[in-house]
């Protein structure tokens, strides 16, 4: 019976702004100087209804709350939009007003860059002779870049375009067409190859977990 007395007066209940969270005064006050102080008896901020009422975002609180319960630092990044510092900067004041020094540390630190690389490689291929498809990993973008080359074309006299290039295929028609007339080439443009981009997102997120003491 002591021992469900004691769960009960751990639990916690903090309205924060219009949002209600519901955890251990623990898990708080292990992490944040606010609130190990709050749950002390030098404050007697307690509701009647037994709650705790905290001015602050509920929206970046439940940042807070996930970062005391698990210790995980935050990451705040997609491949198309990079980084949200915004977001880091709103945190790291939250951070700061709830005495949570390890994630002030991480976020003024700017550690969350050393969780997210990206990796380039350039590669050169030969002009490919068909439609290329492949499948990659979804962390993996590809971009291509072609070399162009110009070549000498046949054209017949006559202008028949399945002669193009074959001169072979020009009978005497096209013989008389030409006469004494020199011989037409044009420049074709050719794709002579490719240079090959690739940018790859490599996360580790050992970065994100804490260092042991």
């Amino acid at each position: 019976m002591e021992a469900t007395n004691e769960a009960i007066d751990e639990q916690v209940l903090l309205q924060i702004s219009d949002r209600q969270f519901i955890t251990s005064k623990s898990t708080l006050s292990q992490k944040s100087t606010f609130f190990e102080t709050l749950f002390s008896n030098r404050w007697n901020n307690q509701r009647p209804d037994g709650s705790y009422f905290v001015d602050a975002d509920p929206n970046l609180f439940e940042h807070i709350l996930r970062y005391c319960r698990r210790g995980i630092f935050p990451l705040f990044y997609d491949r198309a939009c990079g980084h949200n510092y915004s977001l880091y900067l709103q945190l790291l004041q939250e951070a700061r007003y709830f005495g949570i020094d390890s994630l002030r540390e991480w976020l003024e630190e700017e550690k969350y860059l050393q969780a997210v690389k990206i990796v380039r490689s350039v590669k050169s291929l030969k002009a490919p002779q068909s439609q290329i498809r492949e499948a990659r990993l979804a962390n993996m973008e590809q971009e291509y870049f072609p070399h162009w080359g110009t070549r000498k074309v046949f054209v017949c006299p006559r202008g028949v375009g399945q002669h193009r290039g074959n001169p072979g295929l020009c009978g005497k028609k096209c013989v008389k067409v030409q006469g004494d007339e020199e011989v037409i080439f044009e420049d074709e443009s050719v794709l002579i190859g490719l240079v090959v981009v690739e940018n790859k997102v490599v996360f580790d997120m050992q970065q994100c977990f804490p260092v042991p003491q």
